[in-house]
């Protein structure tokens, strides 16, 4: 029988607000079995208060001051045909990014790789060689890495074949070796957490991939005292975060609500090694608890993304990681949403400009400027002088790519020669 309508409407508003009761409950059941209610609330309100819009992001730029920063980079030297397009651009990126800092300041390129490739020797980039003198003139500093693919068992408990600088935990290692062999993009956050003698000297380091490339505002721009900033992520569904929240429970971790944060971090040395290492184990225990034998192996493809997918393992660890080290440590963070991690697709003349962009990272898509179509060599016939006055994320990524191909590799040195070649300039 047809439910009156005043009854109907009374019945669907005793049912809602059951489910809203019920709701509150459960996830206040939740909340304690995860650690203290007013721990987990006060974190969350400190978190949500301080990060939303990069509120409290400013351009810092004290001229008189000597400040020092690593730019630090994984380079796979056994697919160099595939990353030596990034690597060029994303050096000649840094390169033209010297134009706009201020005199004292100076900025390294940091390559971690398993061998000193010709590339890199024709770049000029030095071999296993720290910054020792602030007034040094900036270098591509390129340093020997191990990476988890490559490390023999009964090497690692001899302390053969590992550089003086990295500081590997042998049984993590030995564990990830077993697990992650097909899973490359790992590397690029165990530098971090392995080789940190070889950046600890720096007042910053910017922790990035090379299919990126720097803008000129990144000439003049610091975190704001020990805070670590973040860029954009995409990796997070309402789903994902339910799961990782209950993952951080299952590992006795603490969980401070932050989601979809970026690859590219940019801070403190010493924070930035405290998360590498934190995302190291979560990474570790994700795929041996989280993800089965044919998803490691990528034989589920995409099939549960946006969701879960083994792809971005290393933003779920990085994510757990940060999470927990906010809410147990309270390090300070800034999501630098608007900053760092911009999509290189922005057609917008004023964009970098008025937005204060540092820095563009290439999302994986077909429109201009992508990576895909840059590397298949379809954007061949455009000359770069005629994107001089492109000031756009898409005209200046485009510009600065075709430039760094036109370039050839000793060209690409002396443009490095020449910036801040005095040590008072």
């Amino acid at each position: 029988m047809a439910i009156p309508f005043k009854k109907r409407g009374l019945s669907a508003l005793i049912l809602s607000l059951f489910a809203i009761i019920t709701t509150d409950l459960l996830r206040q059941r939740n909340i304690l079995n995860f650690v203290d209610v007013s721990t987990v609330y006060a974190v969350t309100r400190r978190v949500n208060l301080l990060l939303p819009n990069d509120a409290d992001v400013r351009i810092y730029q004290p001229i008189s001051s000597t400040i020092t920063r690593g730019v630090l980079i994984f380079y796979p030297h056994n697919k160099e045909i595939i990353f030596r397009p990034e690597l060029l651009w994303f050096y000649h990126s840094w390169v033209e990014m010297m134009n706009y800092e201020p005199p004292l300041w100076r900025t390294d390129l940091i390559i971690y790789t398993e061998v000193y490739t010709d590339v890199l020797k024709e770049l000029g980039c030095v071999f296993n060689r720290f910054r020792t003198d602030k007034s040094e003139p900036p270098q591509c500093r390129m340093f020997l890495y191990q990476p988890i693919s490559s490390r023999r068992t009964p090497d690692l408990y001899k302390n053969v074949n590992i550089p003086p600088y990295q500081q590997i935990n042998v049984r993590r290692s030995v564990l990830l070796r077993q697990s992650h062999a097909a899973y490359g993009y790992i590397d690029s956050i165990n530098t971090i957490a392995e080789c940190y003698p070889t950046y600890s000297m720096y007042d910053y380091i910017l922790r990035t991939d090379s299919d990126t490339f720097l803008t000129k505002n990144f000439g003049n721009f610091t975190p704001n005292n020990d805070t670590i900033l973040f860029g954009q992520g995409g990796y997070s569904t309402t789903f994902t975060g339910n799961r990782l929240r209950r993952i951080a429970q299952n590992m006795n971790w603490l969980y401070a609500n932050l989601s979809n944060l970026g690859s590219t971090w940019y801070g403190p040395p010493r924070i930035a090694q405290k998360i590498a290492n934190r995302s190291m184990d979560a990474i570790l225990y994700l795929a041996i608890n989280e993800f089965t034998q044919a998803e490691r192996r990528g034989r589920v493809g995409i099939a549960l993304w946006p969701d879960w997918h083994y792809g971005v393992l290393l933003l779920y660890g990085c994510d757990l990681a940060i999470n927990h080290l906010v809410a147990s440590e309270n390090i300070s963070i800034e999501l630098a949403r608007r900053l760092l991690d911009q999509t290189t697709t922005n057609r917008d003349p004023n964009d970098i400009e008025k937005n204060n962009r540092l820095h563009l990272h290439c999302w994986h898509t077909d429109d201009m400027f992508s990576k895909f179509q840059f590397k298949a060599g379809n954007y061949n016939h455009i000359h770069p002088h005629t994107l001089i006055n492109d000031t756009s994320p898409a005209g200046y990524a485009l510009r600065i790519a075709l430039e760094s191909r036109l370039m050839s590799l000793t060209k690409l040195k002396q443009t490095l020669q020449r910036a801040k070649s005095s040590p008072n300039t």
